[in-house]
């Protein structure tokens, strides 16, 4: 059986005053030692059962799993996550906003994708299986025409797909140039000599990811414009919107 919205109370009022551990140190998320070893929380997927909204899908970078078993560390994350414990960063409404429990659409549908994907037990839609009609006899013009109109909006879905993709890695690598870049010296960024080289590491992938998408798009663009007779310089930027280097 399905879980929905109104089978859950999502917030105490006993809380309306509480600040929450957004993230501790180097990490994106809350590293926690036991004595077995040590994972990470991820307070952004809590923010509604402390009453706080959720407006948007979290970033994938606030998502990233780490685990170590004691005894077998090789990376050091146990003497980091104790470092991390030195500077601990907590948001409050001031940060978060009114505390009125609610979820927006963009968050919603971004569960629902993941229920989907994890075969968890969501009331998501079904899709509607399609209907098809006998054959039809069309002259060849209008197949053509139909052919050019579904193209067209392929292009459109890709490219909308596309630029979503990069506004999320242009957020993240945003995010990234902050740790690296504009806050080297900061005081506690000081006490963790791996730092850097963590979010340095982390900005480059996502900085080459966001050129390999791009790079890939133009010889997509560029095959289906021969195969199809256009003009690939003109489709590219109308259909996708991003300067071409000469």
């Amino acid at each position: 059986m399905s879980l929905t919205n109104d089978d859950i109370s999502w917030y105490d009022r006993v809380y309306d005053t509480v600040q929450i551990i957004d993230y501790c140190g180097e990490f994106p998320n809350v590293p926690l030692l036991g004595t077995c070893g040590g994972i990470s929380y991820n307070p952004i997927l809590a923010r509604r059962q402390l009453g706080f909204p959720l407006k948007d899908k979290p970033h994938n970078i606030l998502l990233e799993g780490v685990f170590f078993q004691e005894g077998k560390d090789p990376q050091g994350l146990k003497a980091r996550m104790v470092r991390a414990w030195r500077k601990i960063h907590k948001k409050g409404r001031n940060d978060l906003g009114p505390k009125n429990c609610i979820a927006l659409e963009p968050y919603t549908s971004w569960v629902r994708q993941r229920a989907s994907e994890y075969l968890m037990p969501y009331d998501y839609p079904r899709p509607t299986l399609l209907v098809v009609a006998g054959p039809s006899n069309l002259p060849n013009q209008d197949v053509e025409e139909l052919r050019d109109e579904d193209l067209s909006r392929a292009w459109i879905r890709e490219r909308e797909e596309l630029l979503q993709q990069i506004k999320e890695k242009d957020t993240l690598i945003e995010f990234l140039e902050h740790q690296v870049i504009d806050d080297p010296n900061d005081t506690w960024t000081s006490l963790l000599p791996q730092s850097s080289k963590f979010w340095k590491r982390k900005y480059d992938r996502l900085a080459k990811e966001k050129a390999d998408m791009e790079a890939a798009y133009k010889r997509e663009i560029k095959k289906l414009c021969v195969s199809r007779g256009f003009d690939p310089v003109k489709a590219f930027v109308r259909f996708l919107a991003i300067p071409l280097d000469k």
